[in-house]
């Protein structure tokens, strides 16, 4: 189960970069989506090491991050704030919306600061459009992924 998690942090990066190349803009922010999903099945230490991990991929793909590892820590305190949101019981995708948003704005905050602290310029329409953007295929996916990992522990332990 953790091989799978790892591989669908590589494709959701690697779908975001692919899809940045080719101008496609804004992307939503997959790996939110996935660190989300797995802190509101897991609670807030799972969705904080699922951020850490995604945050490193997110790093080590070109173009990278500076100072590596900025990405690592951002998603870790995104999927941290995601996992206190955890309940028993079906997920609504109103209130994974909500978390989802919540989340990638922890993340697009940092890279504005960020990108403030350089003098860099920032669209912040771009940001509001990809954090919305980001919510609305979350409410989408989450549900998927946090039912598919619930049948699967389901099958596996009974």
């Amino acid at each position: 189960m953790l091989a799978a998690r790892g591989l669908a942090l590589v494709a959701a990066v690697l779908l975001a970069v692919t899809l940045g190349a080719r101008h496609l803009a804004p992307v939503p922010d997959l790996v939110v989506v996935l660190v989300v999903a797995w802190a509101l099945l897991r609670g807030p230490s799972a969705g904080m090491v699922a951020g850490l991990a995604g945050g490193w991929v997110v790093d080590l793909v070109p173009p990278g991050a500076e100072p590596l590892g900025a990405h690592a820590l951002t998603y870790a305190a995104a999927g941290l704030l995601a996992g206190r949101f955890r309940h028993a019981g079906p997920v609504a995708a109103p209130r994974v919306a909500v978390v989802t948003l919540g989340a990638t704005l922890v993340v697009q905050g940092v890279d504005v600061v960020r990108a403030l602290a350089v003098s860099a310029p920032v669209d912040l329409v771009d940001v509001a459009v990809r954090s919305l953007l980001t919510a609305t295929v979350g409410a989408v996916v989450v549900p998927l992924v946090v039912g598919a990992e619930r049948a699967v522990v389901r099958r596996r332990y009974g």
